[in-house]
């Protein structure tokens, strides 16, 4: 029953609805107003513990800014229109020059409800506000760190094999187009492009896990899959540049059969190498001597660098970047 509600509803707005209900149920137990509470707590549940933390820590001294600029411009003029408009000017101005862009919101919507809300006692009026402030920050914060903390291992390690399968294809299918024209270029191009976006979206989701681990109790076996799934993702965007490089390779070249049949060979190699992720020395060798055949002894005398060797230099590379993921996997082991 859980999962399913989690399922339909998401984890993240239930865990916003019991943040907000837990802030209104302390405000009413304290008698103080529950809606400066209500709204820190709603804008306060991000993605992370990470950024709920780092966002709180403007957001509550933001708050208190923008009530007293409230407090003091309504003093100043009272309860009217341009005590509104300068409380909300001066409010997002002075988060913006700080830089607090992501506590321009709390500031202001604090700011602005606490102007028709006082008729006297204004300080007494601006220590409750920045308290009940403080108070949805914090019951947010709890929420998140507790109640279904963020987890996205499950995301990233289906992410990394996805991203993993299509390099590999489009490794091949680049490599079928220079060899043959067998593939649209423009169609390469964009899977070429999604494949980058995948790769960093999925860079940044490593980031924010990594970032949530600091706030749990250490896992070794949680802080060894994501140090691999590191590696992966690092390995997938330094062979990225790769493959738009044999991408790039002028088309007009014409490239010898024999060349194209070692190529083809040798991806072969690299490929079976990559699927099964392991450190073959008889691959390593049928690589490398089918390579260098065309890095060294194969040069265009017109050219500095005919197809073959360019497209040879390419591929080498990203047999070379599997060698080095293995090592630096073997090290961490």
């Amino acid at each position: 029953m859980t999962s399913w509600i989690q399922s339909f509803l998401g984890k993240r707005l239930l865990k916003t609805g019991i943040a907000v209900f837990l802030t209104a149920l302390i405000c009413q137990w304290l008698d103080w107003p529950v809606v400066f509470a209500v709204i820190a707590a709603i804008v306060t549940v991000e993605p992370t513990v990470h950024a709920s933390i780092q966002k709180g820590k403007i957001r509550l001294p933001a708050a208190a800014i923008g009530a007293a600029i409230a407090m003091s411009f309504d003093f100043l003029f009272g309860n009217v229109p341009l005590t509104f408009a300068l409380s909300a000017f001066f409010t997002i101005y002075i988060c913006h020059k700080l830089r607090w862009d992501d506590a321009i919101l709390v500031a202001t919507l604090t700011a602005i409800a606490m102007i028709p809300m006082t008729s006297e006692s204004f300080f007494i009026a601006f220590l409750i506000r920045i308290a009940t402030t403080s108070i949805g920050i914090v019951v947010s914060t709890l929420v998140n760190l507790i109640i279904w903390p963020p987890n996205f291992m499950k995301e990233i390690t289906a992410d990394c094999h996805k991203l993993f399968t299509e390099t590999i294809e489009l490794i091949e299918d680049t490599l079928q187009y220079q060899l043959t024209k067998d593939r649209n270029r423009q169609v390469l191009k964009i899977r070429f492009e999604r494949l980058s976006k995948g790769i960093e979206r999925t860079n940044e989701t490593i980031r924010l896990q990594r970032e949530d681990l600091r706030y749990r109790k250490r896992n070794v076996a949680n802080a060894k899959t994501l140090y691999d799934l590191e590696l992966q993702i690092d390995l997938l965007h330094k062979v990225s540049f790769h493959i738009g490089d044999i991408l790039s390779v002028s088309e007009q070249q014409s490239m010898p059969k024999e060349d194209k049949a070692i190529l083809q060979k040798a991806w072969l190699h690299i490929k079976e190498a990559y699927e099964k992720r392991i450190m073959d020395h008889h691959i390593e060798s049928n690589v490398r001597s089918l390579l260098y055949s065309l890095i060294y002894d194969h040069r265009d005398k017109e050219e500095i660098l005919s197809k073959s060797t360019t497209v040879a230099y390419e591929i080498l590379a990203i047999y070379h970047l599997l060698v080095e993921y293995e090592g630096r996997r073997e090290r961490q082991n």
